[in-house]
């Protein structure tokens, strides 16, 4: 069985800061807009504009139609006046090798996007990178290079682009790291976190992988860009989740973490697949606003409730955690980040999911 760990070598070449992939530039890739959202015009000069945040609207089982929630998400936000929205994965059910029925899940979300009328900015969930696969115990989720393929097509990324890519606008810098990369066959890790069971039969997810190639390219995409008053970056798997078996794999994200902690513009750290929200680093709902540059390291915040079945707040996690559908609405003014959680109203058929 293939997971997406790298090797045990690889792993401790990021902790140690390795050497620079033979790749040359200086960083990520441009990220490509959800198609039918239309095309991002860079303001170099604005320093006070407003962006949206979200992920995980996928429904809750294969064959159902999207849930309400993201077309409440992308009108309701329409009052901020954002300039784009960014999204962490989860846009469609997937997890099936399946053109016809993937291609129909993409466009009923690209449909949906548009309500926003800005473009949208999707970093890939498991959902869309990985295929369900039965066993004799139960079901384990296994990354698919043909999912990946097809994602790629659909969302119409250039042609030999990766999944992940970046952006500017105004005074800032926008990084969309995947998460759930298909990694070459390696040793079987350490047991992948399980998320639930049924009469018996366990659901295993996959923990996640950031690459090495990936990695060295999100470095020397920071490393250029220094200068900018803010770096925002979203992802899928969550560096500092709620409930620590959704966790992105723990080599990766605490290479991650330590890289993210030596950039004092690296502003917020935006992730989704807990199904609720999470303020990772603040004692309260409301994330405090942000100063940027900051010694302090970036703020984490898990944002996953765009329609999904919401999952409960683990009892551990306190005032921080809430269980409910919203979307993340930041303000930039200059050095300064402000960020409000709006809450939208759950229809009856999404609360009945989440029982």
């Amino acid at each position: 069985m293939k997971f997406r760990f790298a090797l045990a070598g690889i792993f401790a070449a990021i902790f140690l800061g390795g050497a620079a992939h033979a790749q040359t530039g200086n960083g990520f890739p441009l990220l490509p807009p959800v198609p039918h959202t239309g095309q991002l015009q860079n303001q170099p000069n604005v320093t006070h504009f407003w962006f949206i945040a979200a992920g995980d609207n996928r429904p809750a089982a294969a064959g159902l139609p999207q849930p309400r929630t993201p077309s409440q998400i992308f009108k309701d936000a329409q009052r901020f006046k954002p300039a784009f929205f960014l999204w962490s994965g989860d846009i469609v059910y997937g997890h099936e090798v399946h053109r016809k029925k993937l291609q129909e899940q993409y466009k009923e979300f690209f449909g949906i996007a548009q309500l926003g009328k800005v473009p949208v900015f999707n970093s890939p969930g498991n959902h869309e990178m990985d295929t369900m696969q039965r066993t004799a115990s139960g079901k384990v989720e296994t990354p698919d290079a043909q999912l990946q393929a097809l994602y790629l097509e659909f969302l119409k990324f250039p042609a030999n682009a990766p999944p992940y890519g970046a952006f500017d606008y105004g005074n800032s810098r926008f990084l969309a790291v995947d998460t759930e990369e298909v990694a070459s066959a390696s040793p079987t890790p350490t047991p992948s976190p399980t998320a639930g069971s049924s009469n018996g039969r366990t659901v295993t997810l996959d923990p996640g992988c950031v690459s090495q190639l990936q990695f060295d390219l999100l470095s020397q995409d920071l490393e250029a860009n220094q200068a900018r008053a803010h770096i925002f970056v979203f992802m899928h798997h969550p560096i500092m989740p709620a409930r620590s078996s959704s966790a992105l794999n723990p080599p990766n994200a605490t290479a991650l973490q330590a890289l993210f902690k030596k950039y004092p513009n690296v502003s917020y750290v935006i992730a989704a697949h807990e199904h609720h929200y999470y303020n990772a680093t603040g004692a309260t709902l409301a994330p405090s606003d942000r100063q940027d540059p900051s010694a302090q390291g970036p703020s984490y915040l898990v944002s996953g409730g765009a329609g999904a079945p919401l999952d409960n707040c683990p009892g551990g996690a306190g005032s921080n955690c809430g269980s409910f559908n919203h979307y993340l609405a930041f303000e930039v003014d200059q050095a300064t980040v402000k960020v409000q959680v709006i809450q939208v109203p759950s229809s009856t058929e999404e609360k009945a999911q989440s029982e």
